[in-house]
C-alpha cells in the first residue's frame, strides 16, 4: 500500500547527523502529538549528515480531530526501513510550463507492506552544516539499498494481492485453477507499477530501475547482453512504455499473448470498450460512482476468469470436467450481467451491454461445444 502523506504533514525534521541512522519527526495538521520515527540508513547525498527542518506550505487545512493515518503512525510500528530522502528530487512543475523544480521527498517503509511518501515542491527549509560527509561509493550503495527496499515492497504486495477474480472466487466458491493465480500476480504488478514509474520516470537509467524493482531480471539480462554485444554504446533509445504482457511472468508471457488473440477472448473487446466508455466516467452517463464500481469489479473478475479458463484448455493436458464447469458458470455470469441489481445503470448503458454480452455468450457457447466434441 502506498500512502502519500504530504497533505497531512504541517512541518517536520529529518536528522541524519549520525551516520547510518535517520530520525524523522513530523507534526501533523491534526495538532496531535509529534510523530517520531527512527530507522537505519542515510539520506541521499544532498542532505546526508545534516539536520533539515522543513515547513510544508501545501499542507491541508487544520483538523479538529486526530486523523486515522496519523494516529496509526503514533502507535508502535513494525521495523521501519528508509527509502530515498532528499530535498532535491527533480519533478515537473504543476502548470503548463512543465519546468523541473526541486521537491522535498521523504520515503520510508513500514514493514514491507506499507510505503510512505512525503513529497512537496512547496516548502521552506533550514539545512544545518553536515556533521559527516558521504562518499560517492556510499551514495551509490545507499541508493541501491533504497531500491532494494522498494523491490521488497513490490514483491510483498504482489504476493498478497487479491484482484477482482480472486476475491470473487473466495466469495462465490468459483472453482480455481493455476492460471487464476498467475493472472492475479500480473494484475498485482500492473496495479503497483504506476507508482514505481512515477518514481523513476525522469531518471536517465529509470527503465533499468523499474525492471529491477518489478522483478524483471530478464530485462536486465537482455540489456547487459546488448551492452556487451554493441561497443561503443548505441545512441540512447527512447524508453519503451510497459504493455499488459510485461506484467505477466516471462515464463508464461507467450501463452498469455496467444490466448489474448484467441477469438473467444477477442469477443470480450467490444464489451470491454463499452464498460470503459460508459463506466470509467459514470457521472457523464447519469450513473452513480458506486454502481459503476460494482459493475466494473464484477466484469473485471469475469474477464480474468474467462482468460484463465481459456489458458487452462490450451494446456496439453487439462481436467476437462473442471474446464466445462468453469465455462458453464461463466455463461451464467454473462447472462446475468444486466440482472436486476444493475437497475442503477442507465437504460442506454444496459442496452449496449446486453447486445455485446449476447455476442460474447454466442462465442462462448460455440467454444464450449467445440470442447465437448
Amino acid at each position: 500500500m502506498l500512502a502519500m502523506l504530504a497533505p497531512l504533514i504541517a512541518r517536520g525534521v529529518v536528522d541524519n547527523t549520525t551516520p547510518g541512522h535517520i530520525v524523522l519527526r513530523l507534526w501533523g495538521i491534526d495538532k496531535g502529538e509529534p510523530i517520531e520515527l527512527s530507522m537505519e540508513g542515510n539520506c541521499l547525498r544532498d542532505i546526508a549528515g545534516c539536520r533539515v527542518s522543513f515547513t510544508n506550505l501545501a499542507a491541508a487545512a487544520e483538523l479538529k480531530e486526530e486523523h486515522p493515518v496519523l494516529r496509526r503512525l503514533r502507535e508502535p510500528l513494525p521495523p521501519i526501513t528508509a527509502g530515498d530522502m532528499t530535498c532535491s528530487r527533480r519533478v515537473p512543475e504543476d502548470d503548463n510550463r512543465r519546468l523541473l523544480t526541486n521537491s522535498l521527498s521523504l520515503e520510508f517503509f513500514v514493514g514491507r507492506e506499507h510505503r510512505m511518501v512525503i513529497e512537496t515542491s512547496s516548502f521552506d527549509y533550514e539545512l544545518s552544516l553536515p556533521q559527516w560527509q558521504m562518499s560517492w561509493e556510499e551514495s551509490n550503495a545507499q541508493e541501491f539499498l533504497n531500491m532494494e527496499a522498494l523491490r521488497a515492497h513490490v514483491a510483498y504486495n504482489t504476493e498478497h494481492f487479491c484482484g477482482p477474480a480472486v476475491a470473487d472466487m473466495r466469495e462465490s466458491g468459483f472453482p480455481p485453477c493455476i492460471w487464476d493465480t498467475r493472472l492475479n500476480q500480473a494484475e498485482a504488478r500492473m496495479a503497483i507499477y504506476a507508482s514505481v514509474h512515477t518514481k523513476y520516470r525522469l531518471q536517465p537509467d529509470g527503465d533499468l530501475c523499474e525492471a529491477y524493482v518489478m522483478g524483471r531480471t530478464d530485462i536486465l539480462a537482455r540489456k547487459a547482453a546488448e551492452d556487451e554485444a554493441h561497443l561503443p554504446p548505441e545512441p540512447k533509445r527512447e524508453r519503451r512504455e510497459w504493455e499488459i504482457i510485461d506484467f505477466v511472468d516471462p515464463a508464461y508471457a507467450n501463452e498469455v499473448r496467444r490466448a489474448m488473440h484467441h477469438p473467444l477472448f477477442y469477443a470480450t473487446s467490444r464489451l470491454t470498450g463499452i464498460v470503459q466508455s460508459q463506466l470509467l466516467q459514470p457521472q457523464q452517463h447519469g450513473i452513480s460512482r458506486e454502481a459503476a464500481e460494482r459493475f466494473v469489479n464484477r466484469y473485471a473478475a469475469l474477464v480474468s476468469l474467462l482468460l484463465a479458463t481459456l489458458l487452462l484448455t490450451r494446456q496439453e493436458r487439462y481436467p476437462l470436467e473442471l474446464a466445462m464447469h468453469r465455462l458453464s458458470l461463466l455463461a451464467e455470469r454473462i447472462r446475468n450481467l444486466t440482472a436486476a441489481e444493475d437497475s442503477e445503470l442507465s437504460e442506454e448503458t444496459l442496452a449496449l451491454i446486453r447486445e455485446a454480452a449476447a455476442a460474447l455468450l454466442t462465442q462462448l457457447d460455440s467454444f464450449t461445444a467445440g470442447l465437448q466434441h
